[in-house]
């Protein structure tokens, strides 16, 4: 093949690279690339295994004279983000990434470059072909599906692993003298009532909430946007205060991960009633304007008059399922006292449906802080058992606790100053990353951060900085010695 980056430093990284950018690799569709990896590595005489969810892990002997140092664990994960221009033609299936060189920086043609994570991947395919540097027993851990979820990561057997200390090399949005130090785990609520229903009566009127920003419930929930959910509920609750209701219809977002941005709830009240719930329903939202005219400048309330449907909810559920999501914690709940400026709890309610036989709800807590998250839990299971929904604690994922005391970020930190003179700056995050799967699946492990200076991830307008991607390699290198040295 023809490689763009040809006459470029690392040649060999950049052209792995180049190669791994020809293998379609969206999240699930990792078995080709997972299979090339295995079969360089077993090419190379190496110790590899692959695994049925396309994890792969290859292990490299010490150099002489290393043998005895404790090994050290490369991380990064082979999926990619597939999202691409309008009117573009490239097809994720089939089709290798067309990949162009602008002002040093290294872009795809319309589509998402795939630098996340590829650049991991590209720069341990060339630490495992190398043999002419100084480094202590080495294992290469290359996981599947990370973009939807961790699940690779999750499915990881570890008995593959016997390093206890780790280096990540996720690639997102990033500068490479940046460290991240500690990642949010996350708990998933579902909560499910059986509703019963009875003829509907009255006036009906039609409420909708709309022009919220959203967003990533990891991003951004520390700005205090609203929640179409909860404000909707607010404006029920109000309703419900000064006439009965019965709702007919309350729904709204669509991913537990994303703050609600619109919601729509159809209720009906008393018979010649209908203009004053509105009134107070206006009223109430005019207010709310006014508290979110920073976080969501385009917040936007309508109500109307209705159809009458033939069938609501009874007076005891309309108020359970108003009350519940009235009461329910959602938003930011603690700050760290350690990172200034991050949450170290939230929750996020992120999807409401209603069906003839089930009123579904889902809600997902975010903390580092194991003990938090229980908490938290423990108020949800509570507050849905005293109106009736059942708590259902379905899944999630672990989260990384910053450790001020860690010795490899210590050694790392030290030595990116000594190489390139100036500090590395700590990051966190409240979002999930590997390494808080592997933080819970080996308590102990030692983990520092570093990637490429990349931005645009999961964009079309996605870039890598090819001086940064060679001076990434020449780190890691100077970071063996240096751990071989200790």
């Amino acid at each position: 093949m023809d490689y763009v980056t040809k006459g470029l430093e690392p040649a060999d990284a950049l052209r792995y690279f180049e190669e791994l950018s020809s293998i379609p690799r969206g999240s699930r569709k990792e078995a080709a690339v997972a299979q090339y990896i295995y079969d360089f590595a077993r090419e190379l005489g190496l110790e590899a295994y692959k695994d049925e969810a396309n994890n792969v892990v290859v292990k490299k002997p010490a150099s002489p004279g290393c043998e005895d140092k404790p090994p050290l664990m490369l991380q990064g994960h082979t999926d990619m983000v597939c999202v691409k221009l309008p009117g573009c033609s490239h097809d994720f299936e089939k089709d290798p990434l067309k990949l162009e060189i602008r002002d040093g920086q290294l872009t795809a043609v319309g589509t998402t470059l795939g630098a996340d994570d590829g650049t991991a991947c590209a720069h341990m395919m060339a630490l495992m072909a190398r043999d002419d540097y100084v480094r202590p027993p080495l294992e290469f851990v290359f996981t599947s599906m990370e973009e939807i979820g961790l699940l690779g990561a999750k499915a990881l057997d570890p008995a593959l692993i016997t390093a206890r200390r780790m280096v990540n090399m996720d690639s997102g949005a990033s500068e490479d003298y940046q460290t991240v130090v500690s990642c949010a785990g996350g708990i998933v609520y579902d909560f499910k009532k059986r509703p019963r229903w009875e003829a509907a009566s009255g006036e009906a009127v039609q409420l909708r909430i709309s022009g919220l920003l959203g967003g990533h419930s990891a991003i951004t929930i520390g700005e205090g946007r609203g929640n179409g959910l909860k404000l909707m509920a607010r404006l029920l609750h109000a309703v419900a205060a000064a006439m009965e209701l019965r709702i007919v219809r309350f729904e709204g977002g669509t991913k537990m991960n994303a703050i609600v941005s619109d919601a729509t709830a159809l209720i009906t009240v008393p018979a010649g009633r209908g203009a004053q719930a509105l009134e107070i329903a206006e009223k109430l939202a005019a207010s709310i304007r006014e508290e979110l005219k920073i976080s969501d400048p385009g917040f936007a309330f309508s109500g109307s008059a209705a159809e009458l449907p033939a069938q609501a909810l009874t007076g005891e559920d309309s108020r359970a399922l108003v009350d519940f999501l009235f009461l329910l914690p959602d938003g930011m709940r603690f700050m760290s006292r350690e990172i200034e400026g991050l949450v170290q709890c939230s929750s996020n309610i992120g999807i409401l449906t209603m069906g003839q036989d089930e009123i579904y709800l889902c809600d997902c807590i975010r903390t580092a802080e194991d003990s938090l998250g229980d908490q938290l839990g423990g108020e949800f299971e509570t507050l849905a058992g005293l109106f009736g929904f059942e708590a259902v604690r379905t899944g999630g994922f672990c989260g990384w606790k910053y450790d001020p005391a860690s010795p490899l970020r210590a050694c790392g930190m030290a030595l990116y100053k000594k190489m390139f003179g100036r500090e590395m700056e700590i990051q966190a995050t409240h979002g999930g990353l590997e390494c808080g799967e592997f933080k819970g699946k080996f308590p102990e492990m030692d983990i520092m951060t570093v990637a490429p200076t990349c931005s645009g991830a999961h964009t079309p307008e996605e870039r890598m900085d090819l001086a940064s991607f060679k001076r990434v390699l020449d780190y890691l290198l100077a970071l063996f010695e240096e751990l071989c040295r200790s």
